[in-house]
């Protein structure tokens, strides 16, 4: 790749829809998807549809959200319960308005079960569908794996996928060549699957040694998206 400014690598469609395997990260691509939109000035709505996971939710970055004009929906009760309720809101991401809509979904095949009760919808919607990918999960951990999770959640969810993002982390403890040995399964999955490797999201600091090394940079396949991380452990207060 030529250009690596570190930017989620193209405009949103009217409805972003993300999936991906628990501990993939998906959380942490739809705040800062949203953060990137609210701050740019594009009318945006995050919904967190995850009735699946009680923790890692995007309730979690309200104040920030808040702050970039994100308006955040949020299941089980506003976020403050484990009850596996869906507002009657989400209809209104199918309608005519100028927001976007980025939609935070369950992480795993069940999670996206609930896609299932707007395929008319989404028939006639403007959307794309990603697929979150972490090399570094015990259930995503080779092409064989990381293909077969893909291919659930397109049943589960009664969707095709739009593309691919290579999100494999290790927290803080991320380093390079995770990006790289993911980006590595991630481009095999695309290409078995006709798709685009959208991205490599990375923090701030591994895109800034990615930047000073030409011959990482050279690695590259697929533009850089930075992630500020917004998300605390379960055990952080």
């Amino acid at each position: 790749m030529s250009e690596h400014k570190g930017n989620f690598p193209f405009n949103l469609k009217k409805i972003t829809l993300i999936a991906g395997h628990f501990g993939s990260g998906k959380t942490e691509i739809a705040v800062n998807l949203a953060l990137q939109n609210g701050q740019a000035g594009v009318p945006t709505r995050l919904l967190d549809l995850d009735i699946v996971n009680p923790y890692f939710r995007s309730f979690e970055a309200k104040a920030q959200l808040d702050a970039a004009g994100v308006d955040l929906l949020v299941t089980s009760m506003g976020g403050q319960a484990d009850v596996p309720a869906i507002p009657g809101e989400v209809a209104g991401i199918f309608s005519k308005s100028e927001t976007k809509e980025i939609v935070d979904l369950g992480g795993d095949p069940d999670g996206v079960r609930l896609l299932g009760m707007y395929e008319r919808q989404l028939k006639n919607a403007d959307f794309d569908f990603f697929f979150v990918f972490n090399a570094n999960r015990p259930e995503t951990a080779d092409f064989d794996k990381g293909l077969r999770y893909f291919n659930n959640i397109e049943f589960m969810s009664k969707q095709k996928f739009s593309g691919l993002i290579n999100n494999t982390h290790m927290i803080h403890e991320t380093s390079v060549d995770d990006v790289l040995h993911g980006q590595d399964i991630a481009l095999k999955i695309a290409d078995k699957v006709g798709l685009p490797l959208i991205c490599n999201a990375m923090t701030r600091d591994i895109f800034e040694k990615v930047q000073s090394d030409q011959d990482l940079l050279a690695r590259l396949k697929a533009p850089a998206f930075i992630l500020d991380l917004q998300m605390k452990k379960p055990w952080e207060v």
